[in-house]
């Protein structure tokens, strides 16, 4: 059967609206890129009335997505900001937020000329986070660290893909950075927060890594971090930065009380993210008092 792409994209539609889903336009014009392998939606734009090359390629994908698989599944690719990660089911997809707190993180540090010789970020996942402090701080040295191998698989695969000189770490929590030689400068984490799946989306819970979500209390990952920081993190200078839940400020605050209650030197300020929630934590300790805006 020979389809042109405007064809093929009018029968999506068809179905789409037949079965009354949640696909946008955008969705199909991005298996069409794939199926083609053009190198931008221009491309397909100047070729929407010319055959399409591969048409059950197209079809396999769009059959998927309106079953509700994630996009970024069905073509093993996931934007966060300057790059486009490779993502599977075996690595939560990443998230506008997390783009927040990287920007976030990299401003605090070159605002205030915060020491990053040694960047560490817990729970890599795809390697979105550390990738992208390492590009930006070609001269850091930058560890991943996550629990789980297949996580650590993908890291290594975006790693790869984008020549980034990452060292990668395998263990929980804090554990593997309190085995290093290297204290700690910038650690980053955007950890598992959510103290149960009742606020998740089913799509969400169906597809996704849940244990890259929820842990049991949501404050389970920062605590062990607080708790022991004096184990990883430089003596006399350090920058933590963390994506939170957006209602965990009490407790953050109550634990950071506790942990860093005797250090005079540590300021915390916590920030919101586009929506206005409060979604970001920045801890420093050596620094003047002051410099978090």
């Amino acid at each position: 059967m020979e389809l042109t792409n405007r064809e093929v994209y009018l029968k999506a539609k068809e179905e789409i609206t037949n079965k009354d889903l949640k696909i946008s336009d955008s969705e199909i014009y991005q298996i069409l890129i794939f199926a083609n392998e053009f190198d931008s939606y221009t491309d397909l734009v100047l070729n929407f009335d010319k055959e399409i090359k591969n048409y059950s390629f197209f079809i396999d994908k769009f059959n998927r997505i309106t079953v509700g698989e994630p996009i970024q599944y069905v073509l093993n690719i996931a934007p966060f900001l300057d790059f486009d990660f490779y993502v599977d089911k075996r690595v939560l997809i990443p998230r506008p937020e997390t783009e927040g707190l990287v920007l976030l993180a990299k401003s605090v540090i070159q605002d205030n000329k915060i020491r990053h010789k040694f960047i560490a970020d817990c729970c890599t996942g795809s390697g979105c986070i550390a990738i992208y402090m390492k590009a930006y701080f070609e001269e850091s040295k930058v560890y991943a660290s996550d629990i789980h191998d297949r996580c650590l698989d993908v890291a290594k695969i975006n790693a790869k893909k984008f020549n980034a000189n990452i060292h990668f770490l395998k263990g929980d929590k804090s554990i593997p950075l309190r085995e290093l030689d290297e204290p700690i400068d910038v650690l980053i984490s955007n950890p598992p927060y959510a103290p149960d799946d009742s606020e998740i989306e089913e799509k969400v819970k169906k597809y996704e890594p849940i244990d890259a979500i929820t842990t049991e209390g949501g404050v389970t990952f920062y605590e062990d971090y607080f708790k022991n920081h004096s184990k990883f993190m430089n003596d006399d200078k350090f920058m933590m930065a963390f994506e939170v839940g957006y209602d965990q400020k009490e407790r953050l605050t109550e634990l950071i009380n506790k942990y860093f209650k005797d250090d005079e030197q540590i300021q915390y300020k916590f920030y919101q993210d586009i929506y206005n929630l409060d979604r970001y934590l920045i801890i420093l300790k050596g620094y003047k008092d002051g410099i978090l805006k």
